[in-house]
C-alpha cells in the first residue's frame, strides 16, 4: 500500500458584488509534506491546474456551482474526487484516504495505467498476507517460491541466484549488511535465519543488473524493512519447533522514541529425526534483537539495531540406513555410529545510524557504524562401521526385499576440531541531493527530476581460524590411500593456523534520471478485425480522447570503486539501467484501455572482492593474492499488468532475460551447505537463462506467486586438463582394473566447460495462499517447489569430474490457519456491535495454523556419499533430507 493521505484544505473567500470565490487548498501527505504536481481538474473548467512545489493550489468559482474536483497523483492514476456546493464564506476539508492501492486501477477515463513509475529505482517488494503464517522455515524461502532464488535443501536458510553461490548475495535490513557464521557444514548446524518474521514489513529483491548504490557482490540483494512502531503492539508465537515474542511501542508526548525487541528459541530435535541417520539430536537455537529509533529534531533522526545469537548443535549418532538403486538393482548401506558432534556458533551484530533530511527534504545524509562478530567452534570424533548389502529384488521370492550378498564392508573415522573468530567492522556514508524536481513549461506537460546519490565505505576484516581435521577410511581391513611403507594414511588432512587482517575502502555515485511527458486530450485511434458469423473478417475503428496520457524514460547511470589491501586490488565498475513506460493503448471489450506494460533493460560490471573463507585452500592454507571475482550483467526485463475476475489491483506477469559472463572466477565445490573454495582465479564462467513470474490476487484480497525459471551455467576451468594412457589395442587404460596396462600412447584431455554446482536447468516455484469462501476466518497456504537435477561427482579435488546428476528435487509444504478474532475485526470494520470479553479484549489476533512440512513424504537429496567395496568399486549413497512432519503453531498478537 503507499499510503498516501490527502488532506485537501479549501477556503473559500467571497468577493462581495460579483459572489465569485477564490477556492485555495493544498494537497500534503501523511508527513504533512506539500505534494507538487497534483493534476486537478474541476468540472467547471476546461484547463486543469497543477498544485505547487509546497501543495498549493487556486481556482475561481462561484456561488452556488456544484463543483466535481478530481486529484491526480503525478506519474500515477488514483484520484480522489470530491463533489459539494460552492456556499458563501464556507470553509471544508476533504477526508482523509489510507489505503490507496500500489498498483493504480483506472485514470480520470478509465484507463488502466501502470503501477509504480513514480519511483523505477526501487527493488521488486514481496507481499504476503502474513509473514508468520507461512509454512516455511525462515522468510527468505519466500524468495524460492516468488523470485529467481532457488533452493534444494529446507534444511538452510542458503539461497542461489541465476548460477551464483549464497556467499554473492547481498543482504540488508534497514540499511545495515547482514553477515552470518563461516563454518556450517550442514542444513541442521545452521540455527536460525537473521530475519525474524514478527519484525519483518516488507522485501525487496534484484535477481542482478541492480544499480551502483549497492555494494560489491555477483548475484543479487535482497533488502528487508523492519517496522517503524507506531503504538503499543506485542506477539507471542508457540510451535512444536520452539517459542518467538515480539515488542514494539513509541514512548513519550511527542511520540519521538519508538522501540522494537524480538527473542526466539528453537529447537530442531523433532524435525531432524526425520532424516535418515538417526541418534540423539539436541540443537539448541536462540536470539534476541532490538531496533531503536530516536527522532532527534525535525532533521535530524538516530537509530540502532543490535542481534545477539547462540546456535547449539549437539548430535550423538547411531545408525543410519539408506536403501538406494533402481528397482531392479537395490543395495543398502548400514552404518553403525560411535563419538560425538558438537558444533556452537555465536555471532554479535550491532549498528548505529544518524539520518539527517533537510527541510525540503531535498538532501539526505546517512552515517553508519556496524560490528559483526563470530566465534564459531567445531569439534566432532565420529567413527562409522558400514556394511554394503545387495537386496532381493524379485518379488516372487521369500527374501525380496532382504539382503543376499555382503558387498563391502569399511570403517571411517572423522575428527575436527576447529575454531573460527571472525570480526567485521564497517564506517560508511550515504548521501542523496534533489538536483532537480519540476516542469519545463507553462503547461506542465514535460517534467524532469534528477536525483544524485553517493556513498563512501570503510571495512576491516579480522580472521583467526585453527583448522585440524582429518578422515581415515579403512576398507576390509586396509587403510586408504595404501601405503607401501606400512604407514596409516589418512584420506584427508587439513592443518592450520591461519590470521587474516585486511580493509577495504569503497565508494559509489549515481545518478538518477526521470523524463515525464504528457499529453493533454491526446487522440487515439486504433483498428481491430473482428470475425462475424460467417468467419468473414471486418475492420473497426475505435477512437478516443485522453485527457491526460503520460510516458516516461528513467535512466540510472552510476559506478562504484573500491580498494582491497590484501592483494592490493582496485577496481571501478560502472553500471546503468534504463526504464520505459511507453504510451500505448490497446481496445478491450469495445472501448481503449492503456497497455499497462514498462520495459527495462540493466547493464554493467559486478565485482566481488574476496572474503576470509574464498581464500583458504583445501588443505588448510590461505591464499592472499586471490583476486575479486568479476561478472559482467545485462538483464532485459518486461512487465505487464492485466486485469482478470474484476480485482480491485491488476496481476503482474514479468519476464527477465539474463545473461551473465564471470572471469577470474575462484572454483568451488559444494559439500551439503558447505562452499569450499580452490583458493585460484583460474576459470571462466557463464550464465544465461530466463525467469517467467506470475502474480495477483487469484484470491480477492490475498496475492499468490507462480514462477519458473529456466537457466544454464557452466565453467571452464584452466588448470584441469588430465592425461588419458592407451594400449596397443587402442582400449584406454584403468590402471588396476584393464587387463592391458602397457601405454603405447596418451593424451591430454581438456574437458571445457563443465556444469557448475548450481546448474539446474528447470526450477519452479509456486505459493497460494487462499481463503475458505464464507468462512474468511480459515486460510490455507501452499508452496510447491521443484528443481531439476543439480551436478556432482566422485570424491577428490577434480572438478572436471563432477558431471553425474542427483535426482529432481520436489517438495509440497502445507499450512492451514484459523483466525479466531477474524469476525470481531470484520464487525468493527462494519460498526456492528461485538460481544467483548477478555480474549477478544487482550488480543487482536490469534491464529492457530497446523503445518504439514514435505506433504508428499518424498525422499530428496541433498548430497552423495561415497562408499567403497571389496573390489575397489564406489558407490553413490544419497543422503537424503527430512521427511513429512506435522507442526502446530499458536500466534497471538495484542
Amino acid at each position: 500500500m503507499r499510503n498516501w493521505i490527502f488532506l485537501i484544505f479549501l477556503c473559500f473567500l467571497t468577493h462581495a458584488f460579483s459572489q465569485e470565490v477564490v477556492v485555495n487548498g493544498r494537497c500534503i501527505n501523511k508527513k504533512q509534506e506539500g505534494v507538487s504536481d497534483v493534476l486537478i481538474r474541476i468540472n467547471q473548467r476546461n484547463t486543469p491546474i497543477f498544485s505547487d512545489l509546497n501543495g498549493h493550489f487556486s481556482f475561481s468559482a462561484h456561488v452556488g456551482d456544484s463543483l466535481v474536483i478530481q486529484y491526480t497523483i503525478p506519474g500515477d492514476s488514483f484520484k480522489l474526487v470530491q463533489q459539494f456546493y460552492v456556499q458563501d464564506q464556507q470553509s471544508t476539508s476533504l477526508p482523509p484516504v489510507q489505503t490507496i492501492p500500489e498498483v493504480n486501477v483506472r485514470d480520470l477515463q478509465g484507463h488502466t495505467v501502470i503501477h509504480n513509475i513514480e519511483k523505477p529505482f526501487e527493488l521488486t517488494p514481496i507481499k504476503l498476507r502474513d509473514w508468520q503464517t507461512i509454512p516455511l522455515q525462515s522468510p527468505e524461502h519466500v524468495l524460492v517460491f516468488t523470485t529467481a532464488a532457488r533452493s534444494s535443501n529446507e534444511l538452510t536458510s542458503n539461497y542461489n541466484v541465476r548460477g551464483g553461490n549464497y556467499d554473492e548475495n547481498l543482504v540488508y535490513v534497514n540499511g545495515f549488511q547482514i553477515y552470518r557464521p563461516f563454518l556450517t557444514r550442514a542444513g541442521q548446524q545452521e540455527g536460525m535465519s537473521f530475519i525474524n518474521s514478527a519484525l519483518v514489513e516488507s522485501l525487496s529483491f534484484s535477481g542482478g543488473g541492480f544499480d551502483a548504490q549497492y555494494g560489491d557482490k555477483m548475484s543479487s540483494v535482497l533488502d528487508i524493512k523492519y517496522r517503524t512502531p507506531e503504538k503499543f503492539k506485542g506477539s507471542v508465537m508457540a510451535s512444536m519447533l520452539g517459542v518467538e515474542g515480539h515488542l514494539e511501542q513509541q514512548l513519550g508526548k511527542k511520540k519521538r522514541f519508538s522501540y522494537m525487541m524480538g527473542a526466539r528459541y528453537r529447537s530442531n530435535g523433532y524435525f531432524l529425526n526425520s532424516l535418515p541417520t538417526k541418534g540423539a539430536y539436541n540443537p539448541v537455537f536462540w536470539d534476541a534483537q532490538l531496533l531503536t529509533e530516536y527522532i532527534i529534531s525535525d532533521k535530524w533522526t538516530w537509530s540502532a539495531i543490535a542481534h545477539i545469537s547462540d546456535n547449539n548443535y549437539s548430535f550423538t549418532p547411531q545408525t543410519a540406513q539408506t536403501n538406494f538403486g533402481p528397482a531392479n538393482e537395490a543395495y543398502s548401506l548400514m552404518i553403525y555410529f560411535d563419538g560425538k558432534e558438537q558444533t556452537r556458533f555465536r555471532t554479535m551484530m550491532g549498528g548505529t545510524k544518524f539520518a539527517f533530511a533537510s527541510e525540503d527534504s531535498k538532501t539526505k545524509l546517512n552515517f553508519f557504524a556496524t560490528a559483526f562478530h563470530s566465534d564459531e567452534r567445531e569439534y566432532f570424533d565420529v567413527q562409522g562401521q558400514y556394511y554394503i548389502n545387495q537386496l532381493e529384488t524379485d518379488p516372487s521370492k521369500e527374501e525380496y526385499g532382504d539382503s543376499i550378498a555382503v558387498l563391502g564392508v569399511g570403517t571411517f573415522l572423522d575428527h575436527a576440531r576447529n575454531r573460527l573468530r571472525a570480526t567485521i567492522l564497517n564506517i560508511y556514508h550515504t548521501g542523496s541531493r534533489s538536483l532537480k524536481n519540476g516542469f519545463l513549461n507553462a503547461e506542465r506537460t514535460k517534467h524532469n527530476q534528477f536525483d544524485l546519490l553517493w556513498g563512501l565505505n570503510y571495512q576491516q576484516d579480522d580472521f583467526y581460524d585453527v583448522l585440524s581435521e582429518w578422515k581415515l577410511v579403512d576398507s576390509a581391513g586396509y587403510s586408504l590411500p595404501q601405503s607401501n611403507d606400512h604407514k596409516v594414511n589418512l584420506s584427508e588432512v587439513i592443518k592450520g593456523k591461519l590470521n587474516l587482517q585486511a580493509s577495504r575502502l569503497s565508494g559509489h555515485v549515481q545518478l538518477n534520471s526521470v523524463w515525464s511527458r504528457t499529453k493533454i486530450d491526446h487522440p487515439v485511434q486504433l483498428s481491430k478485425t473482428y470475425k462475424d458469423a460467417n468467419k468473414v473478417k471486418h475492420k473497426v475503428t475505435f477512437r478516443d480522447t485522453i485527457q491526460a496520457s503520460a510516458t516516461k524514460w528513467a535512466l540510472s547511470v552510476g559506478t562504484r570503486a573500491a580498494y582491497t589491501s590484501v592483494n592490493n586490488e582496485f577496481f571501478v565498475t560502472p553500471r546503468i539501467s534504463v526504464m520505459h513506460y511507453p504510451r500505448a493503448y490497446l481496445v478491450k471489450d469495445s472501448t481503449i484501455e492503456r497497455r499497462n506494460v514498462s520495459l527495462r533493460f540493466s547493464t554493467g560490471l559486478y565485482y566481488q572482492p574476496p572474503i576470509y573463507r574464498e581464500m583458504r585452500t583445501f588443505q588448510g592454507a590461505l591464499n592472499t593474492n586471490v583476486l575479486s571475482q568479476k561478472s559482467y550483467h545485462a538483464v532485459l526485463g518486461y512487465d505487464m499488468f492485466f486485469f482478470m475476475w474484476g480485482r480491485n489491483n491488476p496481476f503482474k506477469f514479468t519476464t527477465e532475460v539474463f545473461y551473465k559472463y564471470m572471469w577470474d572466477v575462484n572454483p568451488y565445490k559444494v559439500e551439503n551447505v558447505r562452499t569450499r573454495y580452490y583458493a585460484n582465479n583460474d576459470a571462466t564462467a557463464y550464465a544465461v537463462g530466463i525467469d517467467f513470474n506470475l502474480n495477483g490476487e487469484f484470491i480477492e484480497g490475498i496475492t499468490s506467486y507462480f514462477k519458473l525459471g529456466i537457466m544454464q551455467t557452466r565453467e571452464d576451468i584452466k588448470s584441469d586438463s588430465y592425461t588419458e594412457y592407451y594400449n596397443a589395442a587402442g582400449e584406454k587404460i584403468y590402471f588396476g582394473y584393464s587387463d592391458d596396462q602397457v601405454v603405447v600412447d596418451s593424451a591430454v584431455i581438456s574437458p571445457g566447460y563443465i556444469p557448475r554446482p548450481t546448474d539446474q536447468l528447470v526450477n519452479i516455484g509456486v505459493l497460494i495462499q487462499d481463503q475458505m469462501p464464507n468462512f474468511e476466518a480459515l486460510s490455507v497456504q501452499v508452496g510447491l517447489q521443484f528443481g531439476t537435477p543439480l551436478p556432482f561427482g566422485p570424491p577428490g579435488y577434480d572438478r572436471y569430474k563432477d558431471t553425474l546428476r542427483m535426482k529432481s528435487y520436489f517438495r509440497v509444504d502445507f499450512g492451514t490457519s484459523y483466525d479466531f478474532l477474524y469476525n470481531k475485526r470484520m464487525k468493527e470494520k462494519n460498526n456492528q456491535q461485538v460481544k467483548t470479553n477478555f480474549f477478544n479484549k487482550a488480543f487482536t489476533d490469534a491464529i492457530l495454523s497446523f503445518e504439514v512440512y514435505n506433504l508428499l513424504g518424498i525422499n530428496n537429496e541433498m548430497s552423495k556419499q561415497w562408499v567403497q567395496d571389496v573390489n575397489g568399486g564406489y558407490y553413490a549413497v544419497p543422503n537424503y533430507l527430512t521427511q513429512r512432519r506435522f507442526n502446530l503453531k499458536l500466534i497471538l498478537r495484542f
